[in-house]
């Protein structure tokens, strides 16, 4: 009787199977790691935005607010012309020290960069749009659309990867958090 020959595997067929596993760790490993720093920047602009909306209610006793659009991955200031029915948003209020329009786009951003934005807000009665929020002069935070619905709970979630940022929005003390 012959004996079997155990049959290896070619030096070609080696070489495939390490070039698909290649491919295949080239294409996992950038989607699952992210870049935590961009994710901050990207927090604490969307954060100052909101804080900066409130201050300008507070400051000049006219409604001002911020338009967040998860989609879009961005993030406006307004400010809310109540001498109009129904008020309109006007987006004419300029970031303190570049004197741009406040307007935060993380799609155009090179530095602050997120995977997905999503928005959870729960109000004391019906809004139309979620994203649409205005601060009176006491900085208490409101529906835009009807602006008669008060806020009573508004959280922003920036993903990066496996990585999160949560922005909160306290609807009593008008308080800002980033966790």
């Amino acid at each position: 009787m012959r004996a079997r020959q155990a049959r290896g595997y070619t030096l070609v067929e080696l070489i495939i199977v390490v070039v698909v596993l290649a491919v295949i760790a080239a294409i996992a490993v950038p989607a699952a790691t992210s870049d935590p720093k961009k994710l901050d920047l990207a927090a604490s602009k969307f954060a100052a935005a909101i804080r900066f909306a409130r201050s300008e209610s507070l400051r000049t006793g006219e409604a001002h607010g911020f338009r967040q659009q998860s989609s879009a991955k961005r993030i406006r200031v307004f400010r809310l012309d109540q001498g109009t029915s129904p008020a309109t948003l006007v987006y004419d209020v300029y970031h303190p020290v570049d004197k741009q329009l406040y307007d935060i786009d993380l799609n155009l951003e090179s530095l602050a960069a997120v995977d997905s934005v999503n928005l959870t807000a729960t109000f004391r009665g019906t809004c139309n749009q979620h994203g649409n929020i205005f601060f009176d002069n006491n900085g208490t935070p409101w529906c835009a659309d009807p602006g008669t619905t008060l806020v009573d709970s508004f959280q922003v979630d920036l993903l990066s990867g496996f990585s999160g940022r949560t922005i909160t929005l306290d609807a009593i003390t008008g308080r800002v958090t980033i966790q």
